[in-house]
């Protein structure tokens, strides 16, 4: 695992920064530490869609802009070594839904639909009963 800190370009915080990676280097040695400032740091910030710093980034991702507590850069390194995603991030978007298959028509429903629809100004006509004229 790779914590890359990212100092200001305005040489905000540059301390601070300093300090969390010493103590990172010091309590996590399997941890590679890096600290990038200057131009290098400048480029780098670009690269991620920034223009000012501080800024941590951990195996090539991005996971906080400023300088983080110490207990969430904890808490954030177990996750990532752990493959977890990030709590703190919006879901990614889900794929909408397929629409479901129309379901068939019912018979009645289909025959009705080949009939000429009624003529609103005629009286409606009823079927003859069997008994109609005996």
């Amino acid at each position: 695992m790779e914590v890359t800190f990212v100092a200001s370009v305005q040489g905000h915080q540059t301390d601070r920064v300093r300090e969390i990676a010493d103590r990172l280097r010091a309590q996590q040695p399997d941890v590679k530490v890096t600290l990038v400032e200057g131009d290098a740091a400048n480029a780098l910030l670009q690269k991620h869609e920034l223009q000012f710093g501080p800024a941590v980034i951990v195996d090539g991702r991005l996971e906080y802009v400023g300088v983080p507590r110490w207990r969430f850069l904890q808490e954030r390194i177990a996750q990532v070594a752990q493959n977890l995603v990030n709590p703190r991030t919006a879901a990614p978007p889900t794929p909408p839904a397929k629409p479901a298959p129309p379901a068939a028509a019912p018979a009645k429903a289909a025959a009705s639909a080949d009939a000429p629809p009624p003529n609103p100004g005629s009286p409606a006509k009823t079927p003859e009963s069997p008994t109609a004229g005996a």
